[in-house]
C-alpha cells in the first residue's frame, strides 16, 4: 500500500512574498506500507478536476443537507500553474529498498488571475500492480494555489482557541494582522502560537499590538473608520 503522509488539504499563496518570487517548490511525501522491496516500484496518480460541493442547513453551518460532485471552477493547469518533477505520464517511482518518496511540485506565479481566483490542484493515487490505496482519504492530496491571501486551514471556527483569540477570518483582517506584526499568520504560525499555545507571552504581545493598532486606525477620521473587510463587515477581534 501507499499513501500521502501530510495533511489532506494544503494552501500555498504567493501573497506572503515579494513580487520577485515567481515560483516555489512544494514537497509532498508518500509513504509505503508493508515490506520494502529490492527493486523499484511504480506509483500511478491522476489529477482530479471535480470535487464535492455541499449545501448546509441555514440554522446549522455544520449540517450537510445536500451534496453533488461537480467540475471545478478553477482547476490548476499543468505547465501554467504547476509542474511535477520526476513524473512521467502520471507515474512516479519508489526506488529499491525505500519505503517512500518525496514528490517535488513546482508552483508558478506567472498567471495574474491567481490574484483573483485561486486554483485547485487535486492529486489522487491509483492502485496498480505494486500498490493498493488504504482509503480514499489517504490517497488524495488537495492543494490550493493562489496569489492572494487565503484562509489558513487551521484558522477554524470549530477550534476553541481560534475563536478565543482570532475570531472570524477575512482577507482584510488577515492583511491588517500581517502589516502590524510582520508575521504571516499562516498555518505554521497559528499551530504554534494559537492552537498549541506555545510562547504565550509573545502570542499575547502580538494580539495586544494588533488590537491597539486597530483602535488607533478606527480613531483616525482620515481612515473613514471603522475598518471593514471585503464583505462590508467591521473588522473585530475577540
Amino acid at each position: 500500500m501507499i499513501r500521502f503522509v501530510d495533511n489532506v488539504d494544503d494552501v500555498y499563496t504567493f501573497a506572503y512574498y515579494s513580487n520577485e518570487k515567481r515560483a516555489d517548490t512544494l514537497k509532498i511525501k508518500l509513504m509505503t506500507i508493508g515490506e520494502v522491496t529490492n527493486h523499484p516500484r511504480t506509483v500511478h496518480y491522476e489529477q482530479v478536476k471535480k470535487k464535492w460541493k455541499y449545501k448546509y442547513a441555514e440554522d446549522d453551518a455544520n449540517k450537510i443537507i445536500d451534496s453533488s460532485y461537480v467540475d471545478m471552477d478553477y482547476p490548476a493547469e499543468q505547465g501554467k500553474h504547476f509542474e511535477i518533477l520526476d513524473a512521467h505520464d502520471g507515474t512516479l517511482t519508489v526506488p529499491a529498498n525505500a519505503n517512500g518518496i518525496t514528490v517535488r511540485v513546482i508552483v508558478k506565479r506567472e498567471d495574474t488571475d491567481l490574484q483573483k481566483n485561486a486554483r485547485e490542484l487535486y492529486l489522487r493515487l491509483l492502485p496498480n500492480g505494486d500498490f493498493t490505496i488504504p482509503s480514499p482519504r489517504y490517497g488524495l492530496k488537495k492543494i490550493t494555489l493562489s496569489d492572494k491571501l487565503e484562509k489558513p486551514r487551521l484558522w477554524s471556527n470549530k477550534n476553541y482557541f481560534c475563536n478565543l483569540y482570532l475570531g472570524d477570518w477575512s482577507e482584510v483582517k488577515h492583511r491588517f494582522m500581517i502589516n502590524v506584526t510582520g508575521r504571516k499568520w499562516d498555518d505554521e504560525f497559528i499551530k504554534y502560537y494559537i492552537r498549541e499555545s506555545n510562547d504565550r507571552p509573545l502570542r499575547d504581545y502580538f494580539l495586544t499590538k494588533i488590537k491597539k493598532a486597530l483602535n488607533a486606525y478606527n480613531a483616525d477620521p482620515k481612515n473613514n473608520p471603522p475598518l471593514k473587510d471585503e464583505n462590508g463587515k467591521n473588522v473585530v477581534f475577540p
